[in-house]
């Protein structure tokens, strides 16, 4: 007699999928996911508003936000599904930009507890020069040029002999 063998893996985070209307029919290039039908309402509705409250012409306005609708909409469909919600990976991606300090490779923010007894030896050589107070230095000969064109044309030269005249 054979035995039952059952196994249990994992459940894998399978995305909601929206192929179709509550009347059945099929939604136009769909099926979409949650995000992407989430992104659309409320891009349309800041649209809506947009064009009822911004002086100018609404219909332009209604098209600008359609087609940023459109193409936000169209964006998210390309986002790989990786079983990482989706709100996760924005805030990730929103800290990587905005916060611009160190962050391990576990995505734990670097401080300075994590770092405290950590040594970072540079390999560069620093030549130590003796203190310079015993040394006597010589004197500038003539006076140092601003700069070389409005020297000449003031008629001036670096030779103080002849400047005199």
């Amino acid at each position: 007699m054979a035995e039952v063998i059952r196994v249990f893996t994992q459940i894998k985070r399978v995305p909601t999928m929206i192929g179709k209307a509550q009347n059945g029919q099929k939604i136009p290039f769909g099926p979409y996911t949650l995000p992407q039908v989430a992104a659309g309402v409320g891009l349309m509705v800041v649209t809506s508003v947009a064009a009822m409250s911004i002086p100018g012409n609404p219909a332009v306005t209604f098209i600008i936000g359609l087609v940023l609708t459109v193409i936000v909409v169209f964006a998210l469909g390309l986002v790989p599904y990786t079983g990482v919600r989706l709100l996760s990976r924005m805030i990730w991606f929103g800290r990587l930009i905005l916060i611009r300090k160190p962050v391990s490779a576990s995505g734990m923010p670097v401080s300075p507890d994590s770092a405290r007894y950590s040594v970072y030896i540079e390999d560069s050589v620093v030549v130590i020069l003796p203190d310079a107070d015993g040394v006597s230095r010589p004197e500038p000969r003539g006076r140092a040029l601003a700069s070389g064109m409005l020297e000449l044309a003031a008629g001036r030269t670096g030779d103080p002999t002849r400047d005199a005249r």
